[in-house]
This record gives C-alpha cells, sequence and structure tokens, in this order.
C-alpha cells in the first residue's frame, strides 16, 4: 500500500491511499500514520479512499484508530471518494455516523 500526501493550504492533508487496506498494508502505514497524528503543525486529515478497492478489519482498526487520535487533539478525520466493497463495509459498521464519509460520485 502507497500513501501520496497532498498538502492543502489551510494546513489540512489529504492523503491519498493507494493498495488495499488490509492487514500487510496497514502495517506498513503505521507508522507513517502515527507520524502525521504527532504533527502539531498539521489540522485535519482527509483520506482519498478512490484507489482502495478492499478493506477488511485490519484496515477498519486502522481508520478508527486515526479517528480516534485525531479528535483526542482536536482535528477531525474525513474519508472522499469511497466506492464499491470499502463503502458496504463502512456502511455496515456505520463508520460514517461517527466519520464524514463521501462516496465516489459526489466528490468534485
Amino acid at each position: 500500500m502507497q500513501i501520496e500526501h497532498i498538502q492543502q493550504p489551510d494546513d489540512s492533508l489529504t492523503l491519498v491511499i493507494c493498495g488495499d487496506m488490509d492487514a500487510q498494508g496497514c502495517s506498513e502505514i503505521q507508522p507513517e500514520l502515527d507520524e502525521l497524528v504527532n504533527n502539531e503543525i498539521l489540522k485535519d486529515i482527509t483520506l482519498d479512499l478512490h484507489n482502495v478497492d478492499f478493506l477488511d478489519s485490519s484496515g477498519i482498526g486502522a481508520i478508527v484508530f486515526l479517528f480516534k487520535r485525531l479528535k483526542a487533539k482536536g482535528k477531525v478525520l474525513s474519508l472522499i471518494q469511497v466506492h464499491g466493497q470499502p463503502m458496504e463495509i463502512i456502511q455496515l459498521l456505520r463508520i460514517n455516523s461517527a466519520i464524514s464519509v463521501k462516496p465516489a460520485s459526489t466528490v468534485s
């Protein structure tokens, strides 16, 4: 799994995730996510999931863990361009009741 960082003018960050958010992929990116959470300069983080076709319990765990750590620091996590199986899992587990989730068709 790979992450592309897109710094926004308001000091928020968009992370474009490429690959499956499974146990292996999430273990690879966890140190990078930890570093971002501890970055005091960054504000909110948006995960762009348009290149994620598979999400399992490890991926959900990484998203929820990131959400809780950011919330504790007064920051916001949101998900954009979510589609297919990842969207089905997010809706099934009602993650979208706590985290802003925008499907791929509504993102401009």
